[in-house]
């Protein structure tokens, strides 16, 4: 390592093969894979897994793979043009430069197109969770998960009647389900309440905490090698066509290839880099309680709802939300943590008391007009892995190891 000496201060000058940008789950990934194919690495993030990796629901959920890009998403938008309450929400005044964004979900959303995305993202995170099993049994990363499976909870019988064109999608793709009625679902998850109408039960999909996760990956990565620094890229130097050198608030940076793998701030981050990534923020908001063990056998998405319950070995996270506007410094709305914990409370009577939660989080997933992820090389020595919407934890180890084989020996 160099020091220049600017204004007095003494600067650090870092050098390697690959510069991650961002250290959420999906830098992590991306360094554990790069490192172990000899890459020398430097991670640069100013608060390496605090932000979407920290707060997310710690689902991994092949399930889930039908895309943001879908029909049902276009009509709540507009729904959400005229109505606050709904799936999703906007931060007023609207930001008019989403609009274009949204015309290209739109445009995405046409029902072949939609089939043929939920296809490949299935594909990816059926692979992605054979990963997890490697990371956990092969390089014997303490990844805590939980393989109890997941419920897809339904209160009225016309909600899981419409569930039967995606769950008929996903059995074309191999997706293993089951539909359960009411006896069936009292018995698979007692502490819920009575009077639910069925579930569809996934036995695939996992669960985990996934702040110790995204650790546990980033000191795997560590321990092959890489550097993690808590800096803040803020420019970059091209010099022939190329990314030279990026700047951070604390020194400068030189690497062969650059990976932008920095969340809902990767469209920043590519501009510096001076390559425009079509990532837009979606915020969510979770509550994190404390429990004296597992609340629910399984993790439990209450469908109608668009609510997550969550539970680790100590506590229980309820997640929900899908709100474009603001910033990551504004605050979670009151009101959205109240209905939160309302609707949750009126699915699991057993939930602890209100006041003993954690305080709110707010975070920003990553958001792409298609639902696809961009994972792919957009200039001549940088790399794109971000836009993995709601599915960050779940696609992480495929993205680690795609992003591995497009970075030259």
């Amino acid at each position: 390592m160099e020091q220049n000496r600017v204004g007095g201060d003494l600067v650090d000058s870092a050098r390697a093969d690959v510069a991650v940008i961002g250290g959420g789950i999906i830098g992590s990934c991306v360094a554990f894979y790069l490192t172990k194919k000899g890459a020398d690495v430097i991670v640069l993030d100013p608060a390496p897994g605090q932000g979407a990796s920290a707060g997310n629901a710690g689902m991994l959920v092949p399930s889930q793979s039908v895309p943001f890009a879908n029909l049902t998403t276009v009509g709540a938008w507009l729904s959400a043009l005229a109505h606050r309450d709904s799936t999703i929400s906007f931060r007023r005044p609207l930001p008019l430069n989403l609009l274009p964004w949204f015309a290209h979900l739109a445009l995405g959303a046409r029902p072949g197109r939609t089939r043929r995305t939920t296809r490949l993202l299935y594909e990816l995170s059926t692979k992605s969770l054979r990963l997890y099993g490697e990371l956990a049994e092969t390089e014997g990363i303490e990844l805590h998960m939980r393989s109890t499976g997941s419920l897809r909870v339904f209160r009225s019988a016309a909600g899981l009647r419409r569930q039967h064109r995606a769950l008929r999608t996903l059995a074309g793709f191999g997706a293993e389900f089951e539909v359960l009625g009411p006896r069936a679902l009292r018995r698979a998850e007692p502490d819920l309440c009575a009077g639910l109408a069925g579930a569809v039960s996934f036995p695939r999909d996992r669960s985990l905490d996934p702040e110790r996760a995204a650790a546990a990956i980033a000191d795997a990565a560590r321990a092959q090698g890489a550097r993690f620094r808590a800096e803040r890229v803020v420019g970059a130097r091209r010099a022939g066509g190329r990314v030279d050198l990026v700047h951070t608030d604390r020194g400068t940076v030189r690497a062969g290839w650059f990976v932008v793998a920095a969340g809902a701030a990767s469209a920043r981050v590519g501009r510096l880099l001076g390559v425009r990534l079509p990532v837009r923020a979606g915020y969510g908001l979770s509550v994190t309680y404390p429990t004296e063990g597992p609340l629910l056998r399984h993790a439990v998405m209450l469908q109608e709802e668009h609510v997550v319950l969550n539970s680790r070995a100590r506590s229980v996270r309820l997640t929900t939300g899908m709100e474009f506007g603001g910033t990551a410094h504004d605050q979670p709305c009151a009101d959205a943590v109240r209905r939160l914990d309302a609707v949750s409370r009126a699915y699991v009577p057993t939930l602890p008391p209100r006041d003993t939660a954690d305080a709110p989080w707010r975070g920003a997933r990553p958001m792409t007009p298609s639902g696809v992820p961009c994972v792919t090389r957009v200039a001549d020595n940088v790399i794109a892995a971000t836009g993995h919407g709601t599915l960050g934890m779940t696609l992480g180890p495929v993205t680690g190891q795609l992003v591995g084989s497009l970075v030259p020996r």
